[in-house]
């Protein structure tokens, strides 16, 4: 062989080096590990939009909260004015800890009103809730979320070369719903007045 073959053979090894170096670096990682990272962002970014959206709706309440602690003494004077304990509420609206003054000198008439205006608020964010969820449109994250159940182990079986391994650790993202987003950030339960 001689040497102007040699070198022909070796620029052409280089080249197709350099083209495949220049296809991966394109692609980074592979189809089955970016459609992965997509259906792991939309979904994330859902939920976030989501839980923004619901902390707005909840300014009332959070107000309510914070009128309630303020005319009572401590957590226990849910008694008072509720069947059961309301201190869940805080922790399902996100809401800041209860400000109580011990040395309070509870009106009824005040509680009585600040208890009403509470179970008001929530009942008004229920309903405004339940509509957001019921209007939010999934089509387009659903629509990658089927084609991710879908061809995932396929494409990471193109990789992998088994599709035993492929498989290995798969699982199915569920679809947007209502259902599924009430499930993340429920409907407040109704407490019961006296």
């Amino acid at each position: 062989m001689s040497d102007e073959a040699t070198d022909d053979s070796l620029t052409s090894v280089r080249s197709t080096e350099a083209e495949i170096k220049e296809l991966i670096g394109l692609f980074d990682s592979p189809a089955f590990a970016r459609r992965g990272r997509d259906i792991e962002w939309a979904v994330a970014r859902t939920l976030e939009i989501s839980r923004r959206q619901r902390l707005e709706l909840l300014e009332m309440v959070h107000c309510r909260l914070r009128m309630w602690a303020a005319v009572t003494t401590g957590p226990h004077d849910w008694q008072l004015c509720f069947h059961g304990p309301i201190d869940y509420i805080w922790q399902l609206t996100e809401a800041p800890a209860p400000q109580f003054n011990e040395s309070l000198i509870i009106k009824p008439k005040a509680l009585q009103v600040a208890s009403q205006n509470l179970v008001s608020s929530l009942e008004r964010f229920n309903t405004r809730w339940e509509k957001w969820v019921s209007r939010l449109e999934a089509d387009t994250i659903n629509r990658q979320i089927d084609h991710y159940n879908k061809y995932y182990v396929l494409e990471k079986e193109c990789v992998v070369g088994s599709a035993k391994l492929a498989s290995r650790l798969f699982k199915p993202v569920d679809r947007i719903s209502p259902a599924w987003l009430l499930g993340h950030f429920p409907l407040i339960d109704m407490p019961a007045l006296r």
